[in-house]
């Protein structure tokens, strides 16, 4: 990594972002911001338009409107100045299967112009070292995603964007590739890692922005955003169904968990009792009764209740740049990612918002 004394503060600001598909809005006056430094996890269900928004960010995609900047600078309009320092992973990177993993980054950094011996410093960075000289087809899928991170980091950029890294990893793989995170942002890089799971980014993220159809619902740091949600009440009783609409009569936000309900409030806090008597008044004995530990994908449920707003809760500062303003026409349209970045392909809102249970082996 470079210095630069004269970096804005924050790593990634977007504000009022836009881009449609057939009239159909996949990112809706969008804003981010992620400081410098940290995991940043941005959250969203599946067709939220994370991958639309990183796309634009890189200039593979052209916004209709709204502003953009990478460290201070506007994108699109001086993404050329910054991409340097900018390494990504945007969908399923490429290697050639029958080259070894140090030769397929030797051919990458004399493609880019990094010095050869960076290849064997990236492999060891990310753990490869003891197999940089085995075939790119016998590496596990955790390994294949290792080198691309190891392909990023041959410029040393300050930025790392990761579009949904661990799909399809299994457990080992998500864990090795979440501590590749955690230790990319502990040496003092921005991590920017998108994801449909947030319990998995809620292990490694500092800050995170959770959007739905194409908007922001909050954002912030993680422990602030979690102290200002409510605790939900998990309760385990014989007749579910008609626990549910007793406590929904009362005011209360159901949300099924398996066997059990948990039970919310949009303006206050929910207490165990209050349930036990709700139930007991009516004939129905509790089993089982906790408050649960609040967690990000209780907090998406909270925002998303009927009544709650479906943007603009930040803990941020607000972005202080001018808002609305077109990306203008030089922004660069479906092509050839920039250097240093991996994407390919790109498809439009056309499958419905959707979100992974917690523990299974998916995206982190």
């Amino acid at each position: 990594m470079t210095d630069h004394p004269h970096d804005a503060a924050l790593a990634v600001r977007v504000t009022g972002l836009r881009k449609t598909y057939r009239a159909i809005a996949a990112v809706d006056n969008l804003t981010m911001t992620v400081p410098k430094g940290g995991v940043h996890g941005f959250l969203g269900p599946n067709g939220s338009g994370k991958t639309t928004t990183i796309r634009m960010l890189l200039g593979l995609l052209r916004a209709e409107a709204g502003t953009m900047e990478l460290f201070g600078e506007p994108v699109p309009q001086r993404l050329p100045q910054v991409i340097d320092r900018v390494g990504a992973i945007v969908e399923q990177p490429r290697f050639f299967e029958n080259f070894t993993g140090r030769k397929n980054l030797a051919l990458l950094a004399q493609g880019i112009g990094v010095p050869i011996n960076r290849v064997g410093e990236v492999l060891e960075q990310v753990g490869l070292g003891p197999r940089a000289t085995s075939a790119f087809r016998t590496y596990s899928l955790g390994m294949k995603q290792r080198l691309a991170v190891a392909a990023t980091l041959l410029k040393n950029p300050d930025l790392l964007i990761f579009d949904e890294p661990t799909n399809g990893l299994d457990p080992q793989g998500i864990h090795e590739f979440r501590s590749t995170m955690r230790a990319l942002a502990d040496s003092g890089r921005t991590v920017l890692v998108s994801s449909h799971i947030l319990a998995e980014v809620q292990q490694i993220a500092d800050t995170v922005t959770i959007i739905a159809r194409g908007r922001t619902l909050a954002e912030g740091p993680v422990g602030t955003l979690l102290a200002g949600a409510a605790d939900p009440v998990r309760v385990v009783v014989g007749d579910a169904a008609a626990a549910a609409r007793v406590l929904t009569e009362a005011g209360l936000t159901v949300q099924p968990d398996a066997a059990a309900l948990l039970i919310t409030r949009a303006e206050a806090a929910v207490h165990p009792a209050e349930v036990a008597r709700l139930l007991g008044v009516r004939g129905l004995w509790v089993s089982e009764l906790s408050v649960q530990r609040r967690n990000l994908e209780q907090l998406y449920l909270q925002l998303t209740e009927p009544g709650q707003q479906p943007a603009g809760h930040t803990l941020f500062e607000p972005p202080t740049g001018p808002g609305g303003r077109p990306a203008g026409p030089g922004a660069p349209g479906q092509g050839t990612p920039a250097p240093g970045t991996s994407g390919q392909g790109t498809s439009g809102p056309g499958t419905s918002e959707q979100w992974a249970p917690e523990n299974r082996g998916g995206a982190a």
